[in-house]
């Protein structure tokens, strides 16, 4: 991660450029440690990667506790199918194996990979400890997502990217972000549980995963969508340095169709 933050120029001036948006009442110098920061938990998501691939559930619970379980077991107590709401804070691999490790059943939506050996290493790693993955656009990916909420299933979404799917702007630290609508839309129409669910690194290189009550959404998806978005970004604050500053999170702005352009 350090000699990543060394090399790559562009990607070290994006994350300094997008936590002055996020955090302009810091001074520069704190910027630029989390900044630091965010490249060194990078690198360290490598290595846990790396150290996952050869270990079993029994070594995972030996890194990570998990908190909230019962929110978990009240949607299963009414058969309410759970939609995993998180971002790309923590390790979220790891989260997603922890999970499965105690026994969710989680299936996780994600794009493919342009290189075809990291996507093979990744949905190896996955299923190692239960998580199947929907490839988004790959042929019968809608129909296995719908049938594992219809089924009463659990399925994991990470909404906290600007990327080419359906999605409507909702506010994102003070400034809108272009923001996947589906999870909210899915959530609806199967009267899933919504359940906050986010992990972060501790000190001593544990991790402690946090599960957070069902959300009461609202009807509108947009504002479905913007309270999802506001707790993602409440976790963001909470340990700011474990998150993909390097995104181009505001990439898109409402008014972009007359020409502007956003970081």
């Amino acid at each position: 991660g350090r000699i990543a933050w060394r090399l790559s120029r562009r990607d070290r001036r994006r994350s300094l450029e997008h936590l002055a948006v996020a955090f302009p009442e810091l001074a520069a110098s704190a910027r630029l440690g989390l900044a630091r920061g965010s490249f060194e938990h990078y690198g360290t998501m490598l290595a846990e990667a790396f150290w996952l691939r050869h270990r079993d559930r029994e070594a995972l619970s030996s890194i990570v506790t998990l908190e909230g379980w019962e929110h978990v077991e009240a949607a299963r107590v009414v058969r309410r199918p759970v939609l995993i709401l998180t971002g790309h804070c923590g390790n979220w691999e790891i989260l997603a194996a922890a999970l499965n490790a105690r026994g969710l059943g989680m299936a996780v939506i994600a794009r493919e990979l342009a290189d075809p050996g990291l996507q093979e290493m990744l949905l190896a790693l996955r299923e190692r400890f239960g998580t199947r993955t929907i490839v988004r656009g790959t042929p019968g990916a809608a129909r296995v997502l719908l049938s594992t909420l219809r089924s009463g299933g659990a399925l994991g979404m990470l909404i906290d990217q600007d990327t080419r799917v359906d999605g409507v702007f909702v506010p994102f630290f003070g400034r809108p972000a272009y923001t996947p609508v589906g999870a909210a839309e899915l959530a609806q129409r199967f009267d899933a549980a919504v359940l906050p669910v986010f992990i972060e690194r501790l000190a001593d290189g544990t991790h402690r995963g946090r599960i957070e009550p069902a959300l009461a959404l609202p009807d509108d998806p947009t504002a479905a969508t913007a309270l999802m978005t506001a707790r993602i970004e409440a976790q963001i604050r909470r340990v700011p340095e474990q998150w993909v500053w390097l995104h181009r999170r505001w990439r898109r702005a409402p008014e972009s169709n007359s020409g502007s352009r956003s970081i």
